[in-house]
């Protein structure tokens, strides 16, 4: 789909009366000081401080397994130091639009998504960790995967339909769930990732990460959305859920595995048992 088509279903889906919220004032403030070049760790964590949310964001994601960070983070100045300032960046931009699409009625349902796309972006970082592949930098694949389904959080609050799909015990086909409702997670999740300023890889990432044909993806989106693909396929694989749209992917996956010297197999044994740890 060409970039005029996907503007022409934006005006659509703007004129249905789906709303995109805006960055709430205290990750304005964080966000703010990456375009100081004296601002430091120090800086970063005095700003999210303020924030209970946003530090609760960081501190979860320094100790999460997953990473397999394994060092004993007892501040937060060490914990954005960890992390890095542009991945610090991406999970307080990520925590902030987790609270201004909040909505109580939608609890479990939120919780679950938001769970999910955090899970899918660690497990992303782990495995650009193992593969180091050419040109995809680390706080960009985190938030390729923590904000790749956020068209649905959005959706969740303007069709009940979405919401209900969640209540089923497993993880919806969105894929399936969108033609049958004549929506995009996609091009929702685009718009939110244009409203809120994501970097353009991040915003490609999201809307075509359920597309029929992968290969022809340019770089680095490619990679991004091969990561962002297996990660989810692990998930669901765990929860026994299928994944027909797999087998377009895995070919792609198994290419990134081939210049670190790993079948695909070894790298998803070595990402479950980081889940499991």
């Amino acid at each position: 789909m060409h970039a005029d088509d996907d503007d022409r279903l934006i005006e659509a889906i703007l004129a249905s009366g789906v709303k995109i919220p805006p960055m709430p004032a205290a990750l304005l403030e964080v966000l703010a000081l990456a375009g100081d070049d004296r601002a430091g760790a120090r800086e970063y964590a005095r700003a999210i401080a303020r924030d209970p949310a946003l530090t609760g964001a960081v501190f979860r994601v320094v100790g999460s397994p997953v990473l397999g960070l394994r060092v004993k983070v007892d501040s937060l100045d060490k914990a954005v130091t960890l992390l890095g300032l542009a991945t610090t960046l991406a999970v307080v931009r990520s925590e902030g639009m987790r609270v201004a699409l909040h909505d109580s009625a939608l609890d479990v349902v939120m919780h679950t998504l938001w769970r999910r796309m955090g899970t899918v972006a660690e497990l992303v970082v782990a495995a650009l960790r193992v593969l180091r592949p050419r040109g995809v930098r680390e706080d960009i694949a985190y938030q390729a995967g923590i904000f790749h389904d956020c068209g649905v959080a959005v959706l969740c609050r303007r069709d009940p339909a979405y919401a209900q799909a969640f209540k089923a015990g497993h993880w919806p086909d969105l894929a399936a769930l969108d033609a049958e409702r004549h929506a995009s997670h996609a091009v929702v999740g685009l718009m939110v990732a244009r409203n809120w300023q994501l970097p353009a890889e991040v915003a490609e990432t999201i809307r075509h990460h359920h597309d029929s044909h992968p290969d022809l993806l340019a770089e680095p989106v490619r990679s991004l959305a091969v990561l962002v693909r297996l990660a989810g396929h692990l998930l669901d694989g765990g929860a026994g859920a299928d994944d027909p749209a797999w087998p377009l992917w895995q070919p792609l996956a198994e290419a990134m595995c081939e210049p670190a010297g790993l079948a695909l197999a070894e790298l998803e044994a070595e990402l479950l048992g980081r889940l499991a740890g």
